[in-house]
């Protein structure tokens, strides 16, 4: 099962998500407070079904989801299991589980597990501590991901695995890292002269692709199916 993230435009103000420079922005500004080591719910002290922290010069916070437990005595190690990590604003509990008011970005279905330091779970969960994605973004880029965008006008970019993008609704831009090799995605929805492709126009080919139904632009570094395109509506207008 493809990992899936959901963007979200919370504030419904048509805006819609960058994901990857929402990403970046929670590594430059995301830090907690003080003696805040996030806060299990669904468990113990030291284990739980959800695992939380807010910033602390903001309403921003995470949630992470799964089978976790910090092996304070063994290495100070997280481990066990992550289904999903969400991003947004406000956190709070109610009734045994933690929620956001707002949710800006919702990642489901990761299958991440590990036991000790070196394994995803500890990196990815040790580095939302730390204010750092990277650790989550490098396990994305070994994933096949549904990336769906929100009714707003978000910009979509994918990670280095053949990703399957879709915008619903708004003006999206999708944008593909050609700085290394991005996989062979798919964009299910692209609208001529309302969505753009953020990839150079002079560095792909456009051709029909499966008998006319769509378009297949081919880049050095990974290719772009757009499904239900015809080809010859395909210009440089339609990039950025």
């Amino acid at each position: 099962m493809a990992v899936q993230i959901d963007l979200n435009d919370a504030n419904s103000d048509g805006t819609g998500i960058n994901l990857q420079a929402y990403l970046a922005s929670f590594d430059t500004d995301f830090e907690s407070s003080v003696f805040d080591f996030g806060t299990f719910v669904g468990g113990g002290i030291f284990d739980g079904t959800q695992y939380y922290m807010s910033d602390a010069d903001s309403d921003q916070a995470y949630i992470v989801g799964g089978d976790l437990q910090y092996d304070f005595f063994g290495g100070h190690v997280l481990k066990g299991d992550v289904d999903s990590v969400q991003f947004g604003e406000d956190v709070s509990e109610s009734g045994g589980s933690a929620s956001l008011a707002a949710t800006d970005i919702d990642i489901s279905n990761l299958g991440i597990t590990g036991s000790t330091n070196t394994d995803d779970t500890h990196l990815v969960v040790n580095g939302l501590r730390n204010g750092d994605s990277t650790a989550l973004r490098n396990y994305l880029d070994t994933q096949s991901v549904e990336i769906n965008g929100s009714s707003g006008a978000d910009v979509i970019g994918g990670f280095a695995g053949d990703d399957v993008l879709t915008g619903n609704g708004g003006a999206d831009t999708f944008e593909f890292d050609t700085s290394g090799n991005f996989g062979d995605d798919t964009v299910i929805d692209f609208t001529d002269g309302t969505d753009l492709l953020d990839i150079d126009f002079n560095s792909v080919t456009v051709a029909s692709a499966n008998g006319g139904a769509d378009t297949l632009i081919t880049h050095a570094n990974g290719t772009i199916t757009l499904t239900g395109v015809d080809f010859n509506d395909i210009d440089a207008t339609d990039f950025v």
